[in-house]
């Protein structure tokens, strides 16, 4: 297994010394980050949005992203120099994936716009590029033209995805091996820590868990049984930490599967029922509170710019990941 993996490895470094150029298609939440990720790691970007006030804002989160990381040490000025003149922006699609070896998808989860944007990039980009779709939920395989199939991969980044270094890798039902292995291979030498996922599943693995905390997250607020700080409080105490070291799966060993298998059982454990619009979410969201883009959701944001919010999060963000980066290493408890 050791030599497959290192042949394995080997071909992913060949693959990836290959690419060049990257055109990133959707400049919005995730754009900018993922830009930034390539061009710290020495490739030529080229982004595009049908908005035109889009690139301008683009340029103003990546360059306080780089400011952030170099407070920590994790970015020099003159290599965040480097990776900035590296990032240009292209008037349309067809120019900005003209002459890319990568087209990443990171445009808006709606199924019309994917399949349009698709069809564009097809006829647009070289035959022989690469497509990688950042979509979070939906089947891209559906919409993407059958020529492009075996050069196409979901790559799903997380927000901020500068920072977070997990990329779910989703193959399609006609991926070809080197597609994933190039993609891998580009990931790793981002620094990224990339999973395969081996067939499409809705929302795929991280998104699926997620789900399933939010249904249990806003029942507990809907009946009144905790307030959403005390909440926080509470994962950010326990679980979070102890998933650091143990994940999801291992926990139970630790537990003991006979105490976990029990817990499934116990009848008076019940669990909230489906609703799918539940108070504590719907009644923000009436009232124009989203989140930090309106400034106010769970919590109050006190009007602050949105560059600043983010900012003071990435700052705790990469305090975290700095005590907590060597649980991602391949040591492990066995």
């Amino acid at each position: 297994m050791k030599a497959e993996a290192r042949d394995q490895e080997r071909r992913e470094k060949m693959q990836a010394n290959e690419i060049k150029s990257i055109a990133v298609i959707g400049l919005g939440t995730m754009g900018p980050g993922i830009i930034q990720s390539f061009a710290q790691a020495g490739y030529l970007v080229k982004g595009f949005d049908v908005n035109p006030q889009a690139a301008a804002l683009c340029a103003k989160i990546i360059e306080t992203n780089l400011g952030t990381l170099q407070e920590f040490g994790l970015a020099e000025a003159a290599e965040s120099k480097l990776a900035v003149g590296r990032v240009s922006y292209a008037d349309s699609l067809a120019e900005a994936v003209r002459d890319a070896h990568i087209v990443v998808e990171a445009v808006s989860e709606n199924v019309d716009i994917k399949r349009k944007v698709y069809k564009e990039i097809d006829q647009a980009a070289p035959a022989e590029s690469y497509i990688w779709s950042n979509t979070s939920t939906l089947n891209i395989y559906e919409l993407v033209p059958e020529a492009r199939q075996e050069r196409t991969v979901i790559a799903h980044w997380f927000a901020p995805p500068h920072i977070i270094p997990l990329v779910e890798v989703v193959k399609g039902p006609r991926t070809a091996p080197e597609t994933v292995d190039l993609a891998l291979g580009l990931l790793k030498q981002q620094g990224k820590q990339p999973i395969v996922i081996e067939k499409y599943v809705p929302g795929f693995i991280i998104n699926r868990i997620l789900r399933n905390l939010g249904r249990e997250a806003f029942f507990l607020l809907d009946k009144g049984y905790v307030s959403a700080e005390d909440l926080d409080l509470a994962v950010k105490a326990s679980i979070a930490p102890r998933m650091m070291v143990l994940g999801l799966i291992q926990r139970y060993d630790f537990t003991g599967l006979d105490l976990s298998a029990r817990n499934l059982l116990d009848e008076s454990f019940f669990d909230p029922p489906i609703d799918n619009r539940p108070a504590a979410l719907q009644s923000r969201i009436d009232n124009g509170d989203l989140g930090v883009k309106t400034g106010r959701g769970f919590f109050d944001y006190g009007g602050r710019d949105l560059a600043e919010i983010n900012r003071d999060r990435d700052r705790y963000l990469l305090q975290v990941m700095q005590g907590v980066g060597f649980c991602l290493e391949k040591k492990r408890l066995v």
